[in-house]
Formats: structure tokens, C-alpha cells, sequence
């Protein structure tokens, strides 16, 4: 619905998924329906960047926001798409995004709720292709949403870094919907509670540009999928019982912001990694925990490959709450609109 002066109207929801805002937004934005969602996401992340910007930065965001764009889907099976937006730009796929997205698509009745007690599978397409959330109801109400998408695997094990005035940095370079740096936070003396701390920022932003630097892999399936601009803080998991994993793991995303859950991606590219070392099988599980103390669970259910990498797909489970529904009627004569090039928006 525009508004009264023709300007487009936004309209979303705001979702918290381990205590991070997600922006499911529903309309407002205009798509070019001839194009892939692959290709819509590419085409936002150049000339209309500026919406990404608008919705997660002052005086409307935040930069731990994230946004998720319902678009039409591809696939004939997905009842919609979406877009990820974070401050890293736009990852392929996502655990919590998904998560907030089919929240919001069954609590605004945009998808018509099949049951008040029961699981409803809600079907989607992220810019990587198909992600399944399989959305549990008590009352009525989400209570919790499981998501099954990409296959997850360990693209370089055993690299290592050298960085001025800190050394050696080993890590993994894991593939979970985009390239995670996987970095052993106890070798480094870093504590749980430090990792928002400037410090913690400052040395996770040098790893991850280090790896950039001379970085040249590509997805094998998807192609050129972009830098790292992730990292994941790990600190030892534990073996509660047999296959049963717990850890605590912190998400860094580049530039700047440490999440408050562990995020879905991350959590499954720490299964990844314990498959390849041969620690974990089909049935195996993590709960893994931030360093703020919110907690997701992921379990390996198949195996499989990605060209020459062996790969596993998960279920990751969190628990989404609707947080409220946001109308944004943004004046022309902003200066956002000529600053952030939203003029597009009007079309």
C-alpha cells in the first residue's frame, strides 16, 4: 500500500531470535519479477544497496540487525522467498533468518496456519536455493521453528594465518550458507564474556581481512559466492553423552558485530567440522551456546558431498518471537533518500 503522498509504504515485522532483531519485510519494495532470486539478491547488493543500509543502520537499525525480503520464489514448491541482509552484506543462506521468516509469514497469516498444536512445515527459497523450517505451534502461537537447507562443509582444514603483534592463527574455513573462519578462542586466551569487547572486535576483523587477502575458493555448486565475512569464536566442546555435543561459540560478522545467538550457520559449520574429524555421524547433535547465553541445537541427518568435500545436512532449532509490526513511511524529501540512492523505491 503506498502512502498518501505516493511514496511506497514499508511494512515488516520484527522478530528476535536468540535476543537478535530480525526485519522480515513484506512490501514496499519493488522486484523485478524476471529475475532469479539469486539475481534479485545480487542486484540489491549494488545499485539498491541502500535499503540493506536504511533498515539496519541509525536512526531506523541497528548494525546486529538483520532484514530477510519476501520476494517470490523459484521453485515451484516454496510458498516464498526471501533475502538476507546483515552487516556483512548477503549471505546465500541462514538458520536464524529462516527462522524469523517463517515466524513472521505464519503470525502475520501470510501463510495460513495449518494447526494450533502440531509442526506445519513452511517452505522457502533463500538466494542458495530450497531451506525447509518446520515450525512447532502450542496454542496457536510459534514456539519453535527447524530449519533444513544447505549442505555444510569444511572447504580448507587446518589453515593458518600470520598476524602482526599476535602470530600464527590456525583455523578451518567452513561452507554453512557462507564462508565461516572457525578459530579455536581458548588458544588465543580469549574468554566467552570478552567477545563483544573492542579488543575481541578489533582482532576478529584483522583475522577475517587477513583471510580475505588472499582468498580464491569457490563454492563448488554456487560458484563465486563472495569474501569471508564470517568467523565463528569456538570454545572446546564436550561430550555429554554419546553424540550428544555441547559447546559455547561465538558469531562475529564483519565489520563490527558479535550476535547474540550463535547463529544457525554457525552452529552447523562446528557439526561440519566435527564430522570431518571423524567425532560426530548421522543422529549426532550440538547445542551450542553464545557467549550472551542464548542456545541453539543442530543434529547431522544425512551425509553426502559437494564436489570433493564431504558434507552433511542439518536441522538447527531456535525459538523466534514476534516482536511487533513496523509501518515506515519514508518522506521523499529525507535526506536518507538522496544519501542512501532509495530513489528506486518510487518506481
Amino acid at each position: 500500500m503506498p502512502a498518501a503522498d505516493g511514496w511506497p509504504r514499508l511494512e515488516w515485522m520484527d522478530v528476535a531470535v536468540g535476543s537478535d532483531i530480525h526485519r522480515v519485510v513484506f512490501s514496499g519494495v519493488p522486484v523485478d519479477a524476471t529475475r532469479s532470486v539469486r539475481a534479485r539478491m545480487e542486484w540489491l547488493s549494488g545499485p539498491g544497496d541502500g535499503l540493506r543500509r536504511l533498515l539496519i543502520e541509525p536512526p531506523y537499525g541497528f548494525p546486529a540487525f538483520c532484514v530477510d525480503l519476501i520476494t517470490p520464489p523459484d521453485d515451484p514448491e516454496a510458498e516464498a522467498g526471501f533475502i538476507i541482509m546483515e552487516v556483512m552484506g548477503y549471505p546465500f543462506f541462514s538458520g536464524s533468518n529462516t527462522m524469523a521468516t517463517a515466524c513472521a509469514l505464519i503470525e502475520s497469516g501470510r501463510i495460513p496456519r495449518e494447526t494450533d498444536d502440531g509442526v506445519q512445515c513452511v517452505r522457502l527459497e533463500a538466494p542458495g536455493g530450497r531451506v525447509d523450517a518446520h515450525v512447532t505451534f502450542k496454542a496457536g502461537r510459534v514456539v519453535s521453528v527447524d530449519v533444513e537447507g544447505d549442505e555444510t562443509f569444511v572447504h580448507r582444514a587446518n589453515a593458518s594465518i600470520e598476524l602482526a603483534e599476535t602470530g600464527m592463527v590456525g583455523y578451518d574455513l567452513v561452507w554453512s550458507g557462507g564462508h565461516y573462519v572457525m578459530v579455536d578462542a581458548d588458544a588465543l586466551g580469549l574468554r566467552p564474556e570478552q567477545a563483544g569487547d573492542a579488543d575481541a572486535l578489533a582482532l576478529a576483523a584483522r583475522m577475517i581481512e587477513a583471510v580475505q587477502a588472499d582468498f580464491d575458493l569457490k563454492h563448488p555448486v554456487l560458484g563465486d559466492v563472495g569474501l569471508p565475512r564470517f568467523l565463528h569464536w569456538m570454545w572446546p566442546e564436550r561430550e555429554e553423552t554419546p553424540g550428544a555435543w555441547v559447546a559455547i561459540g561465538g558469531t562475529y560478522g564483519h565489520p563490527g558485530v558479535l550476535w547474540g545467538c550463535p547463529t544457525g550457520t554457525g552452529t552447523v559449520a562446528r557439526l561440519a567440522r566435527l564430522s570431518r574429524q571423524g567425532r560426530a555421524t548421522v543422529g549426532a547433535t550440538l547445542r551450542n551456546t553464545s557467549p550472551s547465553g542464548t542456545m541453539f541445537e543442530g543434529e547431522i541427518v544425512s551425509e553426502g558431498m559437494v564436489g570433493d568435500c564431504r558434507s552433511i545436512r542439518t536441522r538447527v532449532r531456535g525459538e523466534p518471537r514476534l516482536v511487533g509490526a513496523i509501518t515506515l513511511d519514508l518522506p521523499p524529501t529525507s535526506p536518507l533518500v538522496a544519501d542512501l540512492s532509495l530513489q528506486w523505491l518510487s518506481r
